[in-house]
């Protein structure tokens, strides 16, 4: 028999539950999030997920045919998530926009820097390729570059209020100042830039909407990237 709540609180929102209807899908009453189960004769893909409506607002980097996870992986994901309108204010500085991180390993982070996190991605690989120019993009257009990658480690990627931390058997650390000269988002994963390295630190495999949150969220908290959010915004 399949489980009448899926999410206590509801991961786009954080208003209500999403909880079975009567049309078999999932749903937020609050903001209108739809989701399915996508098994199939109860067989295939079991125990996972689909996004059938995201509600009200404009989502142009979400494919929700790309995305079919097991309950826990999706709700991180589709915390992830904000129209283009909240990207564009969070690029420009607006970091109340961002709903807060509420998982277990959150809270590690928190315990051991004392830093409040603000987003979570799963299931990056971290490399060093081609550096950046000095021009800042939270919206993707392309792919990250493969050629000349030096792959390093991989992990869950979080983004504190002051840094960038991927915990691993080589841990990451990038701290958010001014010595960040550009960030880009891409397709499939973000770079960042450093002043004084010949490489931009690439975290690759996550979805083009968590690339774009951890783009906007960087420029956001560096205002000398501002001005660059704002010119990528009105071109």
């Amino acid at each position: 028999m399949a489980q009448e709540t899926l999410y206590k609180v509801c991961p786009l929102c954080g208003q209500a539950p999403v909880v079975r209807q009567n049309n078999g899908l999932y749903g937020c009453k609050q903001c209108g999030l739809q989701l399915k189960d996508r098994s199939v004769f109860g067989l295939f893909k079991k125990g996972q997920f689909g996004i059938v409506s995201l509600g009200q607002g404009q989502y142009s980097l979400v494919d929700p045919e790309q995305i079919s996870l097991p309950a826990e992986p999706l709700k991180i994901v589709i915390g992830n998530i904000y129209t283009d309108q909240a990207l564009a204010e969070i690029a420009q500085g607006q970091v109340e926009r961002i709903r807060p991180v509420q998982t277990m390993r959150a809270e590690l982070i928190l315990e051991q820097l004392n830093e409040a996190c603000f987003i979570q991605v799963d299931g990056l690989r971290r490399g060093q390729g081609q550096p950046l120019t000095d021009k800042s993009d939270y919206r993707p257009n392309q792919h990250a570059p493969q050629a000349g990658m030096e792959w390093k480690d991989e992990g869950n990627l979080f983004c504190t209020s002051q840094r960038l931390v991927m915990p691993s058997n080589k841990s990451t650390f990038i701290r958010l100042d001014r010595k960040i000269t550009a960030v880009q988002a891409f397709r499939d994963g973000v770079a960042i830039q450093r002043k004084g390295e010949e490489f931009a630190t690439y975290f690759v495999g996550c979805y083009s909407h968590e690339a774009a949150l951890i783009a906007a969220y960087v420029m956001a908290k560096i205002p000398a990237l501002r001005p660059a959010a704002v010119e990528a915004l009105t071109s």
